[in-house]
């Protein structure tokens, strides 16, 4: 069993486990060193009384202590230090760090200047949170994007839109941390802002308030987008498995006739054996069908993945994987066409 021990955060005691301490202390102690000075001191004291709230509502549900998950937990709600800024460092670059001097007053101010961009609003999503980010970005609201989204995909029998709003998807980074999210709504980024951000965007421990009628419609819109969402699952769920199959009997027959001499599958494709102008044609024939069944593969996995992280949370693919699948697929069309046009020259 691991030791517990009691441990004050903000006023309040709570039992929490030794892993669970040590993630919470380094935690803490990059907070302090991307919040330096009076006016960080006050915002790393707001952070922990956020944390003190998230932790007494873990322990009214009937956690006997906090533990390391539960620190994790509260961790990716706050956001980590790494996150407020583009590097990957603990603590902010200038102009936010506060404790040097080395910065020309014009820089400066010329930092800490308003600057909007666009970005996918993950606080505001259905699918990937483009629309939201292009709504907020352009100062509309949220739902009649979305709504006139609907209405344009329809009357373009949607495929032109859909395909645009994936390639969106994948090209517009995300609002993942303060800073993005200062810029997306054309905020200046300092310090302070970004303090406020934090905590701003942090839930509350419990929220007894009123549906209002912009959360009513976010509401209908998210439904709906489950609804899709799923839909879209099961067609990359069914086409992927439907590939993988012509995939296997491909590579089954090309094994069987290459290896055995055994031509009853390869027969099955309607191919006549007896007018091969070179040995080579069936061979070439059944790495096109292969090539052919394998280009459904990817797309339909990506689907249904991508389905998956709408609904179920999972996490979404980083950008090297997206990369790599994307090269792959063409690579392998390439391929495809190639070998259909060599086959159809040797019969």
């Amino acid at each position: 069993m691991k030791k517990t021990f009691p441990v004050n955060i903000n006023g309040k005691v709570f039992h929490i486990d030794e892993d669970a301490y040590e993630l919470l202390l380094n935690y803490l102690n990059q907070l302090r060193a991307a919040f330096t000075g009076a006016e960080g001191d006050e915002i790393v004291n707001d952070i922990e009384s956020r944390i003190s709230e998230l932790f007494d509502e873990i322990i009214s549900q009937g956690a006997g202590a906090i533990v390391y998950g539960d620190v994790n937990r509260v961790i990716e709600i706050m956001g980590k230090p790494a996150d407020i800024s583009d590097t990957n460092e603990g603590e902010l670059p200038p102009p936010y760090r506060q404790d040097i001097g080395a910065i020309p007053q014009d820089n400066a101010e010329a930092e800490t200047q308003p600057r909007k961009r666009l970005y996918r609003n993950m606080s505001n999503k259905v699918f990937g949170g483009v629309l939201g980010g292009l709504a907020t970005y352009l100062g509309w609201d949220a739902n009649i994007m979305r709504l006139l989204y609907a209405i344009l995909a329809i009357v373009t029998y949607f495929w032109p839109l859909t395909l645009i709003y994936l390639v969106a998807w994948m090209v517009i980074p995300a609002a993942n941390n303060p800073r993005r999210k200062l810029e997306l709504q054309g905020n200046p980024v300092t310090v302070d802002t970004i303090g406020q951000e934090v905590l701003s965007s942090t839930p509350p421990p419990y929220n007894n308030d009123s549906p209002d009628i912009p959360g009513i419609a976010k509401n209908a819109f998210s439904v709906l987008g489950k609804f899709v969402m799923g839909f879209l699952g099961l067609i990359g769920s069914a086409a992927t498995l439907v590939a993988t199959g012509f995939f296997i009997f491909f590579l089954t027959s090309l094994i069987a006739y290459t290896c055995f001499g055994n031509d009853i599958l390869i027969e099955s494709f309607g191919w006549n054996l007896s007018y091969n102008s070179s040995p080579l044609a069936i061979t070439i024939c059944s790495l096109a069908c292969l090539a052919f069944s394998f280009c459904f593969i990817i797309p339909g996995v990506a689907l249904a993945w991508t389905a998956g992280c709408s609904l179920f949370n999972y996490k979404g693919a980083s950008k090297a994987t997206i990369i790599t699948a994307v090269f792959l697929e063409m690579l392998v069309i390439v391929a495809t066409i190639i070998l259909f046009i060599f086959a159809n020259n040797l019969y």
